[in-house]
């Protein structure tokens, strides 16, 4: 033991630390190498060990000094891997707990989400973008504190050959605006990174240039489609709407469409150039909904791969929760109704009901929810909408989320360093 340190000098408190240090060292050896040493050794040791502790406790610093000797040369002939200390012999037991403390976190109490795509804008952000205009004139401290706060990646789109910048557009898959829709043809591919040891997938994009096909390809949740109706149709939030408000009629090319921009470029000139910056990285809490079954309003992270939809590729979403088991639910006028009342259950709910602030939308009539149909939920299962309701893949094409499938609810929302940042609503 160590008494009245902060009354010695400076080389009698580290004589003291150290002499302390080396019988926990002692301890150790005798610990793991007692089947070792031999009956012999193992009482050199105790013998040693025995004389510095009470030279520690005598207060006799010469005697301390002596004995930390003594024993010091013998552990280092017999201490084998543990002494003389090593930085990992050391820090191994401290790793090891700290590893084993941070699965079981993930495991069982907290784990890190990242929102995949902006089907619950405005409450959580996916991955968005910033179109560069030019050298965007920004000065490289402030464009580097801006990659520290967003870690952004830059897109860069040349032009290998002169002339007009065309659109190609295929009719949507599933229009949550009603038909009429459209979105960019895109194909998945994959891709090495990271000196080809790491395999990514990514959607690839072709646009027009005089008819020659220019590719660039966006992380595998990042449509491309925002970013050009920003940069060439005056920020319209979907084809249909830039379509019906311009009167542009679409070119028949093949087996596309095609919108002519009406922007020509020169060879060597950027198409588009742009920053995509990734999506919200939420904290979740995974132990709650064991206790307490989630409420209706509140936002929910689950897994995917029990339903249908996703079987060949099970995924993780956000969406908030609308409907318990025996709810009826319908759209009328752009209000979700539950149980023939418009569902007001919190200050999001309402807003989206009101079509007030962020909340402009509302909610879309589609797939199981069209106009004129009402659905139960069924015993076991939950109904999930996107707060993006507009643009986001949910319950009304995919059907119900079984209770099983719950992973949890956010609770703060720790990257990027934005307004965002603090507790999930």
């Amino acid at each position: 033991m160590i008494f009245s340190l902060r009354r010695k000098s400076k080389a009698d408190r580290e004589l003291l630390l150290s002499a302390n240090s080396l019988l926990s060292h002692a301890k150790k050896v005798m610990e793991y190498r007692r089947h070792v040493l031999g009956p012999t050794v193992t009482g050199e040791i105790v013998a040693q060990r025995d004389a510095l502790n009470n030279a520690i406790r005598s207060g006799v610093f010469s005697d301390v000094r002596n004995r930390s000797d003594r024993l010091r040369r013998l552990l280092e002939v017999n201490g084998g891997d543990i002494f003389p200390v090593k930085f990992l012999n050391e820090n191994i037991e401290v790793m090891f707990v700290a590893a084993l403390l941070a699965i079981a976190i993930r495991t069982f109490f907290i784990q890190s989400f990242q929102i995949p795509t902006n089907s619950m804008y405005p409450t959580y952000f996916g991955m968005t973008h910033r179109i560069i205009h030019g050298t965007d004139g920004e000065f490289f401290w402030k464009k580097l504190l801006h990659r520290v706060r967003y870690c952004g990646s830059s897109m860069d789109l040349t032009a290998q050959v002169g002339g007009e910048v065309s659109i190609p557009l295929v009719p949507a898959k599933y229009a949550t605006g009603g038909s009429g829709n459209y979105i960019v043809p895109h194909e998945m591919v994959s891709v090495r990174q990271c000196f080809g040891l790491r395999n990514v997938v990514r959607r690839k994009y072709a646009l027009l240039v005089d008819n020659v096909k220019h590719a660039i390809t966006t992380p595998a949740d990042f449509p491309l489609d925002r970013v050009l109706l920003e940069k060439f149709c005056g920020g319209a939030t979907s084809w249909k709407e830039f379509l019906a408000k311009s009167g542009t009629k679409l070119q028949s090319s093949g087996n596309v469409l095609v919108h002519g921009t009406g922007v020509r470029v020169a060879p060597g000139d950027s198409i588009i150039r742009f920053e995509v910056l990734p999506g919200d990285i939420l904290f979740v809490d995974k132990i709650s909904h064991n206790f307490r079954p989630p409420g209706v309003g509140e936002s929910v992270v689950f897994r995917t791969d029990k339903i249908d939809a996703f079987a060949n590729s099970p995924k993780f979403f956000i969406k908030r929760l609308v409907g318990r088991p025996g709810d009826r639910l319908s759209v009328e006028n752009g209000k979700l109704l539950s149980n023939g009342k418009p569902l007001v259950a919190n200050e999001i709910l309402k807003n989206l009901s009101a079509k007030s602030g962020d909340y402009l939308g509302g909610y879309c009539p589609a797939g199981l929810l069209a106009t004129g149909k009402e659905v139960t939920v069924p015993d076991g299962k939950y109904f999930m909408l996107g707060d993006n309701s507009s643009d986001s893949y949910d319950s009304r094409f995919w059907g119900f989320v079984p209770q099983r499938s719950i992973c949890g609810k956010p609770l703060v929302i720790f990257y990027p360093l934005s307004a965002r940042f603090g507790k999930c609503k």
